[in-house]
């Protein structure tokens, strides 16, 4: 059983209240950061609002070992934070209900993801995946463009470079098309992520990490790719041209994603030198397959 108590107060004094609750020994906080989300030229820009009201929720889990007193720990907490117990809502929250689980996804080309946790009978071609907490769990929409562009696919003998690979999405699909060879690479140390999702499906062999920026002129991947994707944004895969470019082999497919329907013309005017196979709309959302000439 978990037992959850919420206050509402300004965005600006959260920093403040979670201090004092931690002091307290309240470590298990959590709120939904107000945020308003704009348009510049790359895409979306985001920014906290510090004046809106936001709900803290204070989740104390009980067992046989922890019994929880739910109006003593009620009292503490507004003596804590110096307010009314009577401002703090109660609700007791079943574990199985605590966290709402991603669903089974279709990818409508008789491909579902399925996540480890699901108990649910999967027909069909699936891909077995642990969904990250971010961006990469499958459920945006340029993921799932760039899903099904790959699966479509006969990569068998191709080697393919994922960059931003994220928890290795595209990575295993492309192993999954038959790829022989998937270079995934990542800012982030996602080497045991990748793995863990790609030994799911059995295609862990085919592929490897390395953790590198790209834009860093001084980072160096070896070797030609027959098939590049990249699932950033606009403003990135403008920068990214020079890298992509020459780790292309000739007739090699790039596949772009993350751009919008107001700036990824802008992008893939850069690309002059490749044929544009195929444009792909999801919502604002482009995805765009193309061929070096």
């Amino acid at each position: 059983m978990l037992h959850e108590f919420t206050i509402s107060f300004l965005h600006k004094h959260v920093d403040e209240m979670i201090e004092k609750l931690n002091l307290h020994g309240y470590y298990n906080l959590y709120y939904d950061q107000p945020i308003e989300q704009f348009t510049e030229e790359n895409g979306y820009g985001f920014q906290e609002v510090l004046d809106a009201d936001i709900d803290l929720k204070i989740i104390l889990e009980e067992t046989a070992q922890s019994p929880v007193n739910v109006e003593q720990a009620r009292e503490q907490i507004a003596s804590v934070l110096n307010v009314d117990r009577e401002t703090i809502h109660y609700e007791p929250i079943e574990i199985q209900d605590w966290q709402q689980p991603f669903p089974i996804i279709d990818l409508q080309n008789g491909w579902k993801i399925r996540p480890t946790h699901s108990e649910e009978e999967v027909g069909g071609r699936v891909i077995h995946f642990e969904p990250p907490r971010a961006f990469g769990s499958g459920l945006h929409e340029t993921t799932q463009d760039c899903l099904r562009f790959i699966l479509r696919e006969d990569l068998r003998g191709k080697t393919v470079l994922d960059v931003g690979s994220g928890a290795g999405l595209l990575s295993i699909s492309a192993s999954l098309a038959g790829a022989e060879k998937v270079v995934a690479i990542d800012m982030e140390d996602v080497e045991a992520e990748v793995l863990y999702n790609a030994g799911l499906n059995g295609v862990e062999k085919r592929i490897s990490i390395q953790q590198v920026d790209v834009l860093d002129p001084t980072i160096k991947v070896d070797g030609l790719f027959d098939w590049i994707c990249v699932n950033i944004a606009a403003k990135e895969i403008k920068e990214l041209y020079p890298f992509l470019d020459s780790h292309l082999v000739s007739n090699g497919h790039l596949l772009l994603s993350g751009m919008l329907d107001w700036n990824f013309k802008d992008a893939l005017d850069l690309y002059k030198n490749y044929h544009v196979d195929q444009i792909s709309y999801s919502d604002e959302w482009v995805t765009a397959l193309l061929r070096k000439k």
